[in-house]
C-alpha cells in the first residue's frame, strides 16, 4: 500500500458523503495503491449508516469506530489500521479540496521529505479566530525554532518510519503541534504546500475556547521538556 488517508469525523455524516466520493476519484489519478480510513468518532449523528453505505460502495473506503471523543484520537485510531507507506489525514469538514492531498503527497515523494503539510493561505472562520492563530504560529515558531507556517495546516502527510519513531500521543488537538514538534526535533527533511480553503456548508466546528487554553498549556509543556 503505498497511501493512507484518514478521515477524523464527529457529526460528519453529511460531509462525509461529499468528501470521500471526491478522495476516491482524485486518489485514483495516482500511481500506485492506496486507501481511505474514515473514523466516527463517538459521532451522535448517522455517521455510521453513511459509513456503511460508502465502505460497500468504495472498495478503498474502511470505517473505523474510536469511541473516546478527541481528533487526536480519531487520527491515531485511523493510523493504527493504515497499511501506506505514506500516511496522514485531512479533515473531515469538507473545507480543502481533495486534491490538495495529491499536491502535497507528489512533492514529499519528489523531493523525499518525510513530512509534508499544507498551509491555508486564506480562512473562513472569523477575525478573532484568525488574530488567535496569527499569534499562536507566531509564538509557535519563535519557542520551537520552526520555519513552518499554519501549524495546524491539514492535510498532513509523512513517511510510515517517521510515524513509527516519533511516538506521537496527543489525543486531543495538540495533535498537529506534536507531530510539527517531534518531526523538528528529530531534524527530519519538513515541506509545504499553499492551499486554499471553502467556507463550512454542513455541520459545525468542534474547536472551542477551552481549545486554545488547551493548545497553549500543551505547547509550554513541550517547550519545558527541550
Amino acid at each position: 500500500m503505498d497511501l493512507s488517508i484518514v478521515v477524523p469525523a464527529h457529526n460528519e455524516s453529511s460531509n462525509l458523503k461529499l468528501l470521500v466520493p471526491q478522495l476516491d476519484t482524485t486518489l485514483s489519478t495516482l500511481e500506485g495503491e492506496y486507501e481511505i480510513i474514515a473514523v466516527d468518532n463517538a459521532s451522535t449523528d448517522d455517521t455510521q449508516e453513511t459509513l456503511a453505505v460508502l465502505t460497500r460502495r468504495f472498495p478503498t473506503v474502511r470505517g473505523v469506530y474510536e469511541p473516546v471523543k478527541g481528533f487526536g484520537s480519531a487520527i491515531l485510531a485511523g493510523l493504527a489500521h493504515a497499511r501506506g507507506e505514506v500516511i496522514g489525514y485531512i479533515h473531515a469538514d469538507n473545507q480543502m479540496e481533495a486534491m490538495d492531498i495529491v499536491r502535497i503527497y507528489q512533492k514529499l515523494t519528489q523531493e523525499r521529505l518525510e513530512l509534508c503539510k499544507a498551509t491555508r493561505m486564506d480562512r473562513h472562520d472569523g477575525v478573532v479566530r484568525w488574530v488567535i492563530s496569527r499569534v499562536y504560529n507566531t509564538l509557535f515558531r519563535f519557542l520551537f525554532h520552526v520555519s513552518l507556517r499554519d501549524i495546524n495546516g491539514s492535510p498532513k502527510l509523512f513517511t510510515r518510519q517517521f510515524f513509527n519513531q516519533a511516538g506521537i500521543s496527543s489525543r486531543d488537538w495538540f495533535i498537529d503541534p506534536e507531530i510539527i514538534i517531534k518531526a523538528q526535533r528529530s531534524g527530519v527533511r519538513m515541506g509545504e504546500v499553499p492551499i486554499y480553503t471553502k467556507p463550512r456548508e454542513h455541520g459545525s466546528s468542534q474547536v472551542r475556547a477551552a481549545t486554545v487554553v488547551e493548545f497553549m498549556k500543551n505547547m509550554f509543556r513541550y517547550w519545558r521538556k527541550k
